[in-house]
């Protein structure tokens, strides 16, 4: 993997892209003088997780001829107060439609967070990343 990042902004926006050319832009917080132009880096570390486990669990399910109608996840994070804030806890709420069954989505996100998803297995241990479940 190689990837460019690049500031195209002061003080603190930036372009990260990849050797595709795709691209996303990054800002720091408003409370250090970020423009509020894009995500800071910890929002899309969590936005990582909850993409990688959703591909995951997605193509679980489809291997078991399984195609939700629907599929999002709310992402609620705590971090620890200090000059480094690291995440304390991610909690990941799928919205699912009515067509999947509960057994199988729990296998799927269980296999995920503990097997499959590259994110969730590089991030700190000490980090409670717990999920729950809403039917649409």
């Amino acid at each position: 993997m190689k990837l460019n990042f690049t500031r195209i902004e002061e003080p603190y926006v930036f372009e990260l892209s990849n050797e595709r050319g795709n691209t996303v832009l990054i800002d720091a917080s408003e409370d250090i003088g970020g423009k509020n132009k894009s995500l800071t880096p910890m929002q899309l570390l969590a936005g990582s997780l909850a993409g990688c486990m959703s591909i995951d669990v997605v193509l679980i399910l489809s291997k078991q001829k399984i195609n939700p109608a629907s599929f999002s996840i709310s992402i609620e994070a705590q971090r620890k107060k200090g000059q480094a804030s690291p995440f304390s806890a991610i909690h990941l709420k799928f919205v699912v439609s009515k067509d999947v069954p509960e057994d199988k989505l729990e296998r799927a996100i269980r296999l995920s967070k503990e097997k499959y998803c590259s994110v969730s297995l590089s991030l700190n241990k000490d980090i409670l990343i717990t999920h729950s479940i809403v039917y649409t």
